[in-house]
C-alpha cells in the first residue's frame, strides 16, 4: 500500500481551509483523514486541523496496542466504534473552539477518513468530502454526502445531473463542529489488489468530473509496478487539472494504491 497527497489552495481563495493526514502503521495498515473547514477569519482552517489530527489522535490510541499484541484479534465492530468516536471527540474539540473566539464562532468543517486494513476500508464522514474507489475504468463513490442536493436526490426531487450543476450544490446538512453533537455515517468495503482510493474535497470533484478524475488515476505506465514517484504525479495532475478548469477553492486529494 502506497499514499500520496497534496493540497492547494486554488487559484480564487486568500487562505487554504483544507487539512490533511496520513497515519501509515505497517505496510497493510494505513489511516487517512481528510477535512475542509468552514467559517470565520481563518475560522475553517482552525476547525479542519483540529479534527483531523483529534481524529487521527483518537484512532491511534486503538489501533495502536492491536498492532503491537499481535494475537489480539480487531473486530469490525471495534473498528467502527473507534472511527466514531474519533469523530465524536473531534466534534467536542471544534464545538468548545468555536466557542472559545468570536472570530472562530460558527466555524466547522467537513470530515472523510477511513482506517484500510490489507484490502478492507472503514470508512466514515460528516459532510460532503467524498471518498472513491477506482480500479480500470471504474470509479464509486464509497460515501454519501450530507447535502441539500443529496437530501432533494433522496427524495427524488432532483436527478444525479440535476444535483452536479445546482447553485445549492455546497449546502451541507451536517458538519463538524456546528452543533453540540454530530454522527458519521460508516462504510465497509473489501477492494481489488491494484484498486486506488481517493479522498478529496469539493475543491476538487466541483472543477473535475468522474470520468476525467478515473483517466488521470488510472493512467499507469506499468500496472503491476505502480511506485511513489507516479503516485505523487497523479495528486499533482488531479490539482492541476482541477486549478485549471477554474479552481474555484481549496482543493486536497489523498490517493491510496491497494
Amino acid at each position: 500500500m502506497i499514499c500520496s497527497a497534496n493540497t492547494n489552495v486554488g487559484m480564487k481563495r486568500e487562505i487554504n481551509q483544507d487539512n490533511f493526514m496520513i497515519r501509515k502503521y505497517t505496510d497493510k495498515t494505513t489511516l487517512c483523514v481528510v477535512c475542509d473547514g468552514m467559517g470565520g477569519i481563518k475560522g475553517g482552517e482552525e476547525a479542519s486541523k483540529i479534527a483531523a489530527e483529534t481524529f487521527v489522535q483518537t484512532v491511534d490510541q486503538f489501533i495502536i496496542p492491536y498492532l503491537k499484541n499481535k494475537q489480539k484479534q480487531v473486530s469490525t465492530s471495534d473498528i467502527k466504534r473507534a472511527l466514531s468516536k474519533g469523530v465524536d471527540i473531534a466534534n467536542e474539540k471544534v464545538y468548545i473552539a468555536a466557542k472559545k473566539s468570536v472570530n472562530h464562532k460558527g466555524m466547522g468543517t467537513t470530515l472523510v477518513g477511513a482506517l484500510i486494513i490489507d484490502k478492507v476500508v472503514f470508512a466514515i464522514n460528516v459532510g460532503d468530502s467524498r471518498l472513491y474507489s477506482l480500479k480500470g475504468s471504474t470509479v464509486k463513490q464509497i460515501t454519501k454526502d450530507h447535502s441539500y442536493v443529496q437530501y432533494l436526490v433522496d427524495m427524488g426531487q432532483m436527478t444525479r445531473e440535476e444535483a452536479e450543476n445546482s447553485s445549492h450544490k455546497n449546502i451541507i446538512t451536517r458538519a463538524v463542529g456546528t452543533e453540540i453533537s454530530v454522527e458519521g455515517d460508516i462504510f465497509t468495503v473489501r477492494l481489488e489488489e491494484g484498486s486506488y482510493l481517493l479522498f478529496c474535497t469539493d475543491g476538487l470533484t466541483n472543477m473535475v468530473d468522474n470520468a476525467t478524475i478515473c483517466d488521470i488515476v488510472s493512467n499507469e505506465r506499468n500496472s503491476s509496478r505502480v511506485d511513489q514517484v507516479e503516485l505523487d504525479l497523479k495528486v499533482r495532475r488531479l490539482i492541476d487539472t482541477a486549478n485549471a478548469n477554474g479552481g474555484h477553492d481549496n482543493i486536497t486529494a489523498v490517493l491510496v494504491r491497494i
